[in-house]
C-alpha cells in the first residue's frame, strides 16, 4: 500500500469555539472521543474522518499550528528509517494506541512535523 492521508487533527486552544466555528462553516457533525479535549469530525455517514484536539506540541517548545497529517503506511519501522536517511527528525519514539496501531511522529527538513500510522486494530491487545 502506498502511504496516503488518513486523518487530520485541527489543533486549537479552545476546542469548544472551533468545533463551533467548523459546525458552523461546514456543518460538520462531532463527537468526544479519546482523551479530554479531543472531539472526533464525522463524516456524512457518521465515520470519522478528521479531529479537533487541545493543542499540544510535537516539536518541544514550539506549538502545533494548523492542520496536523497523519499517513497511513505499512511499516511505521521502515519509515522511521527512512526519515532519518532522508534528513528528517523523529520526534521520540514509536508508540501504541490500543486498538488504533503504531505512530510515529517526525519533522520534514522544511520544519513541518507529520505522523505515519502503522493501523492494526489488535494494536496492544496482551
Amino acid at each position: 500500500m502506498a502511504p496516503r492521508l488518513t486523518h487530520f487533527a485541527i489543533n486549537t486552544d479552545d476546542v469548544e469555539s472551533t468545533r463551533q466555528f467548523y459546525g458552523d462553516v461546514f456543518g460538520w457533525e462531532f463527537r468526544a472521543y479519546g482523551p479530554p479535549g479531543f472531539l472526533q469530525i464525522l463524516d456524512e455517514g457518521g465515520a470519522p474522518m478528521g479531529a479537533i484536539q487541545q493543542r499540544r506540541e510535537l516539536i518541544e517548545g514550539t506549538p502545533t499550528t494548523g492542520f496536523e497529517c497523519t499517513f497511513g503506511v505499512d511499516d511505521v519501522d521502515a519509515v522511521r528509517a527512512n526519515v532519518i536517511a532522508a534528513g528528517g527528525t523523529v520526534l521520540g519514539e514509536t508508540f501504541t494506541i490500543p486498538n488504533v496501531g503504531r505512530l510515529l511522529a517526525f519533522v520534514d527538513p522544511g520544519g513541518n512535523p507529520a505522523l505515519a500510522m502503522q493501523y492494526d486494530t489488535d494494536a496492544g491487545r496482551p
